[in-house]
């Protein structure tokens, strides 16, 4: 038999002079303790009736917290016992408190705690997702929290048209919605809400993968204006022309990977290395272009095999933020250089470190390489229908791909 009783833990005196209210679990002669959150003082606390006394401050508050938590408290014991379950306290207590979670963790927070994990696990790029959507859902809010009940489709409306009245490109609408999914995906494997709780249900993302993208990228004559442009040795223009490059050259890499890009990434002859966003692994023959761009930074940038091969990260930047602020910032620095150089050749078209990928997947296009196989070299998962019955194609193929960029 498991009884559930609240009372005011005297065998414990806390700072304030006052004493924790806990909830005691009794189950086999065996107790276990959850504290409430409250604490209170001998002298205002109805030892016969385990309330505080109508005289406490906060006589109203408590009393119906303490009323909630012991009707949960037998309520699950009931649940338990009417399944004939075998459970021990602390399961009971592991259920009870998972409850306490749930009402205590508000949306804002749980965002903080989504970035703090793909930070620590390395996954950088992605956390700077969350942390674009959770200021941009604060500025609707006007920094006002909210909890996961309060995420209803009226609401997702409300932020939709919002996000619209910014006059924002679909795609960035797209993907701000799309991260706030993901986030209460998160939310619901983690038992934050109840299996049922799905806001986004009859939302539908249908008009926003539908949306053609304006094209970003530029013709393969412009890309040869841009390789053959005399800049000054070892300026900043040249840098960032290399870092653009770069990218090409290397099946459209994005910024964030080639930041991380270190000298053991380099194994006989190819590009090895784990995409931040997917986490999917890429092997990239490199070819003589970008081979002669690593020689040069190999010259001026060197510091030991496993330290950054390109002059964005470097040992200074050890935390999640560090890394991020650095990266953010020598890819701004990057793109005002693109549009100088840009501007400088007479390229109409607005040149950043991203129209290097859509460059690339375009000129393949162009060049006949089969989607599927451009898909597989970006690290698409848009191409699903193809991957059903085709296996990841071999290097042979994919280097012979490469080719049509020289």
């Amino acid at each position: 038999m498991t009884s559930a009783k609240v009372l005011l833990f005297t065998s414990k005196l806390l700072k304030n002079g006052e004493y924790p209210i806990v909830l005691r679990l009794t189950k086999d002669r065996k107790f276990k303790y959850i504290s409430l959150g409250f604490s209170c003082s001998l002298d205002l606390w109805d030892d016969k009736n385990n309330y505080p006394k109508k005289k406490h401050p906060n006589h109203k508050e408590m009393t119906i917290t303490i009323h909630s938590v012991r009707n949960k408290a037998n309520r699950e014991i009931l649940n338990l016992e009417n399944q004939g379950k075998e459970y021990s306290l602390e399961e009971l207590a592991n259920i009870l408190q998972a409850e306490k979670k749930r009402k205590s963790i508000t949306i804002f927070n749980y965002f903080e705690e989504i970035i703090s994990k793909k930070e620590q696990s390395g996954k950088v790029g992605y956390a700077n997702a969350f942390i674009e959507s959770l200021n941009k859902l604060k500025t609707f809010r006007n920094g006002k929290d909210l909890e996961f009940s309060d995420i209803t489709f009226n609401f997702l409306k409300q932020y939709e048209d919002w996000l619209i009245s910014q006059k924002l490109m679909p795609n960035t609408i797209f993907y701000y919605l799309r991260t706030l999914n993901t986030l209460l995906g998160y939310a619901k494997k983690e038992e934050l809400v109840k299996p049922d709780y799905y806001p986004f249900k009859d939302f539908g993302f249908a008009k926003y993968r539908n949306v053609k993208t304006k094209k970003r990228a530029i013709t393969r004559d412009d890309m040869l204006l841009i390789i053959n442009q005399e800049l000054p040795a070892q300026s900043r223009l040249a840098r960032s022309r290399d870092f653009f490059l770069f990218s090409y050259y290397c099946g459209g890499i994005n910024f964030v990977d080639m930041a991380n890009l270190k000298w053991t990434n380099i194994i006989n002859g190819r590009l090895e290395y784990t995409r931040q966003k997917t986490n999917e692994a890429y092997s990239i023959i490199i070819l003589p272009p970008a081979q002669k761009i690593l020689q040069y930074f190999r010259e001026t940038n060197f510091v030991r095999q496993d330290s950054y091969i390109f002059p964005i990260l470097s040992d200074f930047h050890k935390t999640p933020q560090q890394m991020r602020d650095r990266i953010h910032k020598v890819n701004r620095q990057t793109n005002e250089d693109l549009k100088e150089v840009a501007k400088m050749l007479g390229i109409n078209e607005t040149i950043t470190t991203y129209v290097a990928r859509h460059s690339f997947a375009t000129i393949q296009k162009k060049s006949g390489t089969p989607t599927a196989i451009i898909s597989e070299m970006l690290g698409h998962d848009s191409e699903k229908t193809t991957k059903i019955y085709l296996d990841s194609f071999g290097n042979d193929v994919l280097d012979e791909a490469m080719k049509n960029l020289l």
